[in-house]
């Protein structure tokens, strides 16, 4: 632990990292020695548009404060975006040793007042943006994940 920084030497991918907790998250392990991957579409909390500007205020922000970040703007909903989020961090920083799956959007109505439409946004972004993340991991800290095979 290098200058008492916890995270000195990891690489961290933080989803839905241009804003709010996500975004606490990349600075709080950039502060701490991670490298970090700031993964946002620069959605609405609703979950609509793109804007890639909040994610890269974040990685300059890493990078201001001497910190090591690249910014990926890739969807956690589209299974072949997320293996490039996935692969980024391998060919930027090497490997991956932290996956923070923050990614989400808002629907503020009561769950029997949702629409499918709304319900199917929810679930592709919280659940299936998690697995398509998590299971496109080639590595965790040296070790292969069984999942991320692509035969």
């Amino acid at each position: 632990m290098a200058d008492g920084k916890m995270l000195e030497g990891k690489v961290a991918v933080v989803t839905g990292a241009g804003r709010g907790i996500g975004r606490g998250f990349a600075m709080l392990m950039a502060s701490q020695g991670a490298k970090v991957v700031v993964n946002d579409i620069g959605g609405s909390v609703e979950g609509e548009g793109q804007d890639s500007g909040p994610a890269y205020e974040v990685v300059n922000e890493i990078r201001g404060a001497g910190g090591e970040a690249v910014m990926n703007a890739d969807s956690v909903t589209d299974w072949d975006g997320a293996h490039r989020i996935v692969q980024q961090a391998v060919d930027e920083f090497g490997k991956i040793d932290i996956v923070v799956n923050n990614a989400g959007i808002l629907r503020d109505r009561i769950f029997h007042r949702m629409t499918e439409e709304d319900w199917d946004g929810v679930i592709n972004v919280h659940l299936k943006g998690s697995f398509n993340v998590s299971g496109r991991r080639p590595t965790i800290s040296g070790r292969r994940n069984p999942a991320a095979s692509s035969t």
